[in-house]
């Protein structure tokens, strides 16, 4: 199933804190929205990504860049000191806290509702 635009733009218009998304251009979130969804998919199964996980990834990355934080990411910085204050990164974590535990809840229905195979003799 590929992600629908509406269903995710219409999300991330329900809900606060989603002003950096908002104030772009139509054409400029869909190319945001897809971004979040091809990285999604090459971690997870598209039967995880509903517009809520494409949303808050997509939000996750917008913030990352906003702050430049993902450029050192993807550079392989470990972490950064400046005058007063110092940064770490998990250079790893290329998926929203909030998106893997909505799948690890996900994956872990699908494994306690698992069908059980037995003999009868």
């Amino acid at each position: 199933m590929m992600y629908e635009f509406t269903l995710v733009d219409s999300y991330l218009h329900s809900i606060e804190y989603t002003a950096i998304y908002q104030e772009k251009e139509e054409s400029e979130r869909q190319k945001l929205v897809f971004t979040a969804y091809d990285r999604l998919s090459t971690y997870f199964d598209e039967r995880y990504l509903t517009p809520k996980v494409i949303g808050l990834q997509t939000i996750y990355m917008m913030e990352g860049e906003e702050e430049e934080f993902a450029k050192f990411k993807r550079h392989g910085v470990n972490s950064m000191g400046l005058k007063g204050m110092s940064f770490s990164f998990d250079i790893t974590q290329h998926v929203s806290p909030d998106v893997l535990a909505i799948i690890q809840r996900a994956l872990d229905a699908e494994k306690k509702s698992g069908a059980r195979v037995g003999r009868l003799i």
